[in-house]
């Protein structure tokens, strides 16, 4: 069996694992304009419980409606289940991963040099991030996935169809408008460097107006007016509407988001690699793609780790075309064996990185806590004491029906209020361990990794939830 293939086959081993293992969302959005769009659709909760972004018709209903249609697909064969229903989500979209991914590690092989191909293909593959973002059923995820075929597209000769890639670029930017910069950086190197045909560009551009109009229209249907949320949105951003509920940050933000999510050898490793590929390279189709992106979203206000998630693919390619840059440019001392030695330390960071990654629940845990109290209490109405904030909150998706949830500084029970399952959250610094009218039920991360966790924290104490059950009638704390 060839490199390729196994390379494949073990990926699809760690995707499925961290589709399995990642379950909850890793932002609010992924959540509250795919999955609870979704279960409004279904008639399952009511217009007055959706986000402002509903109501002021920002998201597209393309991710909703696709979300509808894998629910109701389950519920034919009898799967109600939450945890099921997402689990199969995020199946699907690690099945779309492993297929576009395949197919674009093809396109971009002829174009490195021949040491390297194993390299670039292990980095696609496993550089840690990758899997658990690519699993996610969210705008972010697959922007970054369509933009990524569209890119091997560009990339492949034989595979190169204008309509095909203008329509993917559309994709692109209905599903996550922020992220439009991307095909505007691509078709500009297509444009000035490659020096693409004025039919092609215009094929492209054709191709992507119809599946605009096409977004549009889908939209008006299920909205129940004319509407285009892509303008709505960018009209938001323009005047500041939707900024407003953000905290401003720093324009150097990203750089910190990258050096400390990233890891910080993997993330300097990045920033290394940018800025070896800016200055050896310039010409590159990345640097055309990247820099756009990010000095736009640095400029903006708002910033979230969450708007680079589209960038996560492209940076094997953006670490292996570096890597061939300097040793171009420096072939005899990139050719000394201290660089294989270093090897082994990001090699060592990464595989740990990934391993905690792949088996530990997407955010803070918390929607792995109520599996846990499903698990246990099977349909049973539970009420749920939150001793923290609204980042500790379950949506009630995720709850039996009848569950009840209260934010609340101490823990008193009374059964004819609370019923007879009284469970309660809290952060292990509080120390509810020590109650001896507690049974604690769950940890939100692995026993295993917790160790690890806890010594990579930054400026973030890291500080897992827990989940207990109130053994007695009486109990203050």
């Amino acid at each position: 069996m060839s490199f390729q293939r196994w390379c494949f086959l073990i990926a699809a081993v760690v995707y499925v694992t961290a589709a399995w293992f990642g379950v909850g969302y890793s932002a609010e959005d992924e959540f509250q304009q795919v999955i609870l769009y979704a279960e409004h659709l279904r008639g399952h909760v009511d217009v007055s419980a959706l986000p402002l972004d509903y109501h002021q018709q920002w998201r597209s209903m393309v991710l909703p409606l696709i979300c509808t249609g894998v629910f109701k697909v389950c519920a034919l064969v009898g799967i109600t289940d939450p945890f099921i229903l997402t689990l199969m989500l995020r199946l699907l979209t690690a099945a779309l991963a492993l297929w576009i991914t395949n197919r674009f590690i093809r396109s971009v092989l002829p174009t490195l040099h021949a040491d390297h191909t194993q390299a670039f293909t292990l980095f696609s593959w496993f550089l840690w991030f990758v899997p658990l973002l690519q699993i996610r059923f969210s705008g972010e995820t697959w922007s970054g996935l369509l933009f990524l075929h569209a890119l091997g597209m560009i990339m492949d000769d034989k595979r190169r169809n204008p309509l095909v890639i203008g329509s993917l670029f559309a994709l692109v930017i209905v599903l996550r408008p922020a992220a439009g910069f991307l095909p505007f950086g691509a078709m500009l190197w297509m444009l000035l460097i490659k020096r693409s045909g004025r039919t092609q560009m215009l094929r492209m551009i054709g191709a992507g107006v119809v599946v605009l109009i096409t977004s549009a229209v889908l939209d008006s249907v299920v909205y129940g007016k004319a509407t285009s949320t892509l303008w709505n949105y960018a009209t938001a951003g323009i005047t500041g509407e939707e900024a407003v509920r953000f905290t401003a940050l720093p324009m150097y933000q990203y750089v910190l988001f990258t050096v400390k999510y990233a890891t910080v050898p993997i993330g300097v490793l990045l920033i290394t690699a940018f800025t070896c590929l800016i200055a050896l390279r310039p010409k590159h189709v990345l640097i055309w793609v990247l820099l756009p992106f990010l000095i736009i979203h640095s400029i903006l206000p708002v910033k979230e780790l969450r708007f680079l998630f589209p960038l996560a693919p492209l940076m094997p390619w953006l670490l292996i075309s570096a890597w061939e840059a300097l040793h171009d440019r420096w072939p005899v001392l990139m050719s000394r064996t201290i660089w294989l030695r270093a090897l082994f330390f990001f090699a060592a960071v990464n595989v740990l990185a990934l391993l905690v990654g792949i088996t530990t629940p997407a955010g803070n845990g918390r929607i792995a806590l109520a599996r846990e109290a499903r698990d246990h209490f099977k349909n049973r109405s539970v009420h749920v004491d939150i001793l923290g904030d609204w980042r500790m909150w379950i949506p009630p998706f995720y709850l039996s029906t009848g569950s009840t949830e209260v934010f609340s500084e101490k823990i008193i029970v009374n059964p004819k209020v609370n019923g007879p399952t009284h469970l309660v959250i809290a952060r292990r610094s509080e120390g509810l361990d020590r109650v001896t009218n507690l049974e604690r039920l769950a940890i939100a991360t692995p026993r295993w990794a917790d160790q690890l966790l806890t010594w990579y924290h930054l400026e973030d104490q890291y500080d897992p939830l827990v989940l207990y059950r109130v053994t007695t009638e009486h109990i203050g704390h």
